[in-house]
């Protein structure tokens, strides 16, 4: 397991996580004064972003401590969903103001992140159920 790299892509994703957490509770909300369910679509976009870079932290914990398959592929999901499922919401809520047409096509990509979320779940699931 590559545990340095996936540590610091982790930390990295908790930095922006925050950084996306803070302008959403000032930029888009009182400079571009976006309305509350756009702002809420960013704050659950932020939400799913930390939960799995903490999710990462934990699973690397895990699996210095027990001998966990798949546990690469787990990490490996759950930032290809933060990529398309927050990824693909922050997009979608900027393009509130920017209006791009292009970018409303990013509307099926949100569920197919969650999906990824989930598959990562479902595989720490049953790689945690062979250690029991």
């Amino acid at each position: 397991m590559k545990t340095h790299k996936y540590l610091t892509v982790a930390a990295i994703s908790m930095v922006i996580a925050i950084a996306l957490g803070a302008m959403g509770a000032h930029y888009l909300k009182e400079t571009l004064e976006l309305p509350d369910d756009k702002l809420d679509s960013w704050k659950t976009g932020v939400l799913y972003q930390v939960i799995h870079s903490l999710s990462i932290f934990i699973v690397i914990l895990l699996a210095t401590t027990f001998k966990i398959d798949k546990v690469g592929a787990v990490i490996k999901l759950f930032f290809l969903g933060m990529l398309l499922f927050s990824g693909s919401i922050y997009l979608l809520t900027l393009n509130y103001v920017w209006q791009i047409d292009a970018l409303k096509l990013l509307g099926p990509i949100t569920p197919i992140g969650g999906l990824l979320y989930i598959s990562g779940w479902v595989l720490l699931f049953f790689g945690l159920k062979k250690v029991a």
